[in-house]
Order: C-alpha cells, then sequence, then structure tokens
C-alpha cells in the first residue's frame, strides 16, 4: 500500500453523455445572473473554479470567488434532481471496474478531479464507483482553482487518514488531459494518460508523461502503469 493512485473522472472513468456540462452551464447563467457574457470554453482537464472564471472573463475572479458556494449547492441539486437520468446516460469505460478492482488492496485509491466534490460524487455513484474510491482523501475543484494544487491537498488527506506520507513516485496521477499529466509533473508525481477522452493517444504522448495507455481495457497493463 505504498502508492497512492489518484483518479480523474470525466474522460478516464466515466462520460456522462453532456448532462452533467449543461447543468453547470444552467448553474453559473443561474448564479451569475442573465447580463454577464458568457464565453464559450473548454471544460476538459480544469476545475469547475477554473471553468467558471473563464466562461465570465468581464467578472473579477475575486466576484466569482465569492459565488463559489452558491454555485456548488445549486449546481449538486440540479443534478441530484436529474440523479435518474444522469444514471441512464452515463457510462463507465470499458475495463475502469476490473482496474480499480484489481488495484484495491495494493494501493490507495481517490479521486483528483476538476469536479466540485459534491458532483463528483453524484457522478461515481451514477456509475457504481464510490465504493471502489476513498473520495475522503481525494482533492476537487471547490478545493482551489489551479488544478496542481490539488496534489498536496489530496496527498495530505491520504496523509491523515493512513498515517503515513505520500510523496514523488507514490503518487501516482491517472487522466485523460494534458492538463492531469502536467498536473502531476508540476508535483514530481508520476503520471499515467488514458486516451478514453478528447485528446488522442499522440497529443498525450508528446505531454510526456510516464505511460499513455489507450484506454484501461488491459488490466494488467494498468497495474504495471502505476508500479513502473
Amino acid at each position: 500500500m505504498d502508492r497512492l493512485v489518484l483518479w480523474d473522472v470525466d474522460g478516464t472513468l466515466l462520460s456522462t453523455d453532456g448532462l452533467a456540462a449543461e447543468a453547470m452551464r444552467a448553474t453559473m447563467r443561474e448564479v451569475v445572473g442573465p447580463t454577464a457574457p458568457m464565453a464559450r470554453t473548454a471544460y476538459a482537464g480544469k476545475t469547475d473554479w477554473q471553468i467558471i472564471r473563464e466562461s465570465f472573463p468581464t467578472l473579477a475572479p475575486e466576484a466569482i470567488a465569492a459565488q463559489l458556494h452558491a454555485f456548488t449547492v445549486s449546481y449538486a441539486r440540479r443534478l441530484e434532481a436529474q440523479r435518474d437520468e444522469l444514471a441512464r446516460r452515463s457510462q463507465l469505460f470499458p475495463g475502469v471496474q476490473a482496474a480499480l478492482e484489481a488495484l484495491a488492496g495494493r494501493v490507495r485509491q481517490a479521486p483528483l478531479t476538476g469536479n466540485i466534490a459534491a458532483v463528483a460524487r453524484i457522478k461515481l455513484a451514477a456509475v457504481g464507483l464510490v465504493a471502489h474510491l476513498d473520495l475522503a482523501a481525494g482533492a476537487y475543484g471547490d478545493d482551489h482553482h489551479h488544478r496542481p494544487e490539488l496534489v498536496p491537498i489530496a496527498a495530505a488527506r491520504a496523509a491523515a487518514r493512513y498515517g503515513r506520507p505520500f510523496a514523488g513516485h507514490e503518487i501516482v496521477i491517472v487522466g485523460d488531459t494534458p492538463h492531469d499529466i502536467a498536473c502531476g509533473k508540476a508535483n514530481g508525481t508520476r503520471t499515467v494518460g488514458v486516451a478514453t477522452g478528447p485528446y488522442p493517444f499522440d497529443e498525450l504522448v508528446r505531454c510526456n508523461p510516464d505511460v499513455v495507455l489507450t484506454d484501461l481495457r488491459d488490466t494488467e497493463a494498468v497495474i504495471r502503469a502505476v508500479f513502473g
């Protein structure tokens, strides 16, 4: 149990078929109001907090931070109200459950995701993954707007829960975007890219992670990627 594997959620473990993005856009408009210009921005690999900031470039970061709690409450409530539809439309990517089960008992596993914590739980519950990950040891998009800052947050939470520190290549970041890889590299962790999201395999390779996988179907390849 000398590894802490931190899993990205959207694009790595699951897809919500666009439902969560729709709910997020509706929530942003509800919380910020009808008059502020709203820009379109790519969501993949970014924290929810960062996405809000980029979506409303005319608003001061301090003004957006002041609305973060209201956004969190409203977004989680909106997705909770769509729980049945979310469960129907969400897809668990091939090999995910087998990989998580194969690593159980050998490593600690938690989310490291741009989703706010409440929304991460709802999404993971929709595909039956809550029992496979220690959500209390993870880090989320309402912890910090800058993704690299989530790694020390998760490491500190894991250390408090398991009674031992995790650092360097004892931490493994698994994600589907260059942001995930950059986040791990900024903290000296092991990095594993998975080409199941919007970024193709070759683009992830150019980010120089330790390993790039096409997907998580090959459980033994996943285990080798984690342990090096």
